[in-house]
């Protein structure tokens, strides 16, 4: 009985689908607050409304590393054991606490597991600074306590446009498309509702409500949020139950204003697709001279992972206004809930045993999720690509981006015609000067011969 049981699991194992690559974005850890508004003066005198990753922070990124190696290195054996840096490409935005928070996931996925310094002279191991020399505990390890250091790769805020779409200066129509979505029907109605709740919500923080939106609302949670995570003080005046009601509106606030449309989400999230197909393609080729990664990394923000995720259509300020207000969800996929600090969607792609052909499946915080308007978490890549391919906005016409246009040099007429007048100027010169040279010499030639 055994042994035909060891025979199924064998053949099983045998015919399994193969796990070819992986791609994450996530959203960093919990950070300090960005919004100046509850305790403002406390978080101000300590430096500390610049939005920098925590300990708390650290930890959630750390714990995400070590399911992941649960996952890519241990289970699907995916990844090496040891830290290859040809398997891994990381990006990040151009921003402390997300290149922070990969730099801990990453501590999570190879803790305790750098590189040891090789059998070299000693001398090899030090710098040229006169007496500088390692701790006396550190061994053959790298780096004490053999920690991996990690490469991490970083646009410029102005120019990253695969993972900061939504916003000025790279989507120029951002501003715009801002003021368009808090003036829409839809807002108006989730207003409507929260009305109550913001009234309630001013009153306990002594707060003017005139001209208090439910976007005013979304920076103050914001700041509770902050302070939750990581042990700041809450208002004493503010009451579960107000808290509970605001919370539940703002969780639908960043894309109502940010990507309420349909037009706006495939605009601002063509960029990331664009990247994301391209590694996908690197993977799959069978040209020996391209190089793929088998872990592509995007540390990045919660607006980032929400416009991405309503991309996919598993949420959209839509639906999760639809939860709000009570309404049927037409989207029966609707994530309803905020991206919280370190919310990821990892794409798994995999390739079937029996045809080759590749497909993904897409996790949302470790859940697999229905694909292609399916009811199931597996779809064609070739499906799934032409799905993302028909729905893709022209990022570049739909954000006006200027591109720079190529510069005929051409001399302006009026240069040109004064070069011309001076260039007869000086032939006429020219000519006279002949002249009276030979008007001198003729003089002289008769004045010799009449003497």
């Amino acid at each position: 009985m055994f042994n035909i049981v060891l025979l199924v699991v064998l053949v099983l194992v045998a015919q399994a689908d193969k796990l070819v690559q992986i791609q994450a974005l996530w959203r960093h850890g919990a950070r300090t607050p960005i919004f100046c508004n509850w305790n403002c003066e406390y978080f101000r005198n300590h430096t500390m409304l610049e939005g920098y990753l925590t300990p708390t922070g650290m930890r959630q990124h750390y714990v995400l590393g070590q399911w992941m190696r649960e996952r890519y290195i241990v289970k699907n054996k995916l990844l090496s054991d040891i830290f290859n840096a040809q398997e891994i490409t990381i990006y990040a935005t151009d921003v402390n606490r997300t290149i922070m928070s990969a730099m801990s996931n990453f501590q999570g996925m190879y803790s305790n597991n750098g590189p040891n310094v090789p059998n070299v002279e000693e001398s090899f191991l030090k710098p040229p600074n006169p007496d500088a020399k390692p701790d006396e505990d550190i061994g053959k390890s790298a780096l004490k306590y053999n920690i991996q250091v990690l490469p991490i790769h970083m646009r410029a805020a102005m120019t990253d446009i695969q993972l900061r779409a939504y916003g000025a200066p790279q989507c120029a129509q951002a501003a715009k498309f801002q003021i368009e979505n808090q003036h829409t029907q839809l807002v108006k109605n989730v207003s409507q509702k929260a009305h109550d709740t913001i009234i309630q919500f001013c009153n306990e923080m002594n707060i003017d409500p005139n001209n208090f939106t439910i976007f005013n609302l979304s920076e103050y949670m914001d700041t509770f949020y902050s302070s939750i995570y990581n042990d700041y003080p809450m208002p004493e005046k503010l009451q579960k139950e107000t808290y509970e009601k605001a919370d539940a509106a703002y969780s639908m606030t960043i894309a109502l204003k940010l990507y309420q449309t349909w037009k706006q989400i495939t605009t601002q999230s063509a960029p990331f697709f664009d990247q994301l197909f391209n590694y996908t393609e690197q993977a799959l080729s069978k040209d020996e001279n391209v190089k793929s990664s088998k872990y592509v990394v995007y540390s990045a923000h919660d607006v980032t992972v929400q416009l991405v995720a309503s991309a996919l259509n598993i949420t959209s300020a839509e639906c999760m206004a639809q939860v709000y207000l009570g309404q049927e969800v037409q989207n029966k996929n609707c994530i309803y809930t905020y991206p919280g600090f370190a919310s990821n969607i990892i794409w798994e792609l995999w390739q079937e045993e029996t045809t080759n052909e590749p497909y993904f499946k897409i996790l949302y915080n470790g859940t697999e999720m229905n694909l292609c308007n399916k009811n199931s978490t597996k779809c064609m890549y070739k499906e799934f690509k032409e799905l993302i391919l028909a729905q893709k906005g022209d990022f570049e016409k739909d954000c006006d981006i200027e591109i720079e246009p190529i510069i005929e040099y051409r001399v302006p007429v009026w240069m040109t015609t004064l070069t011309i007048i001076f260039i007869v100027i000086i032939v006429g010169f020219c000519f006279y000067g002949v002249y009276l040279y030979k008007q001198i010499r003729q003089d002289k030639t008769l004045l010799s011969q009449n003497l």
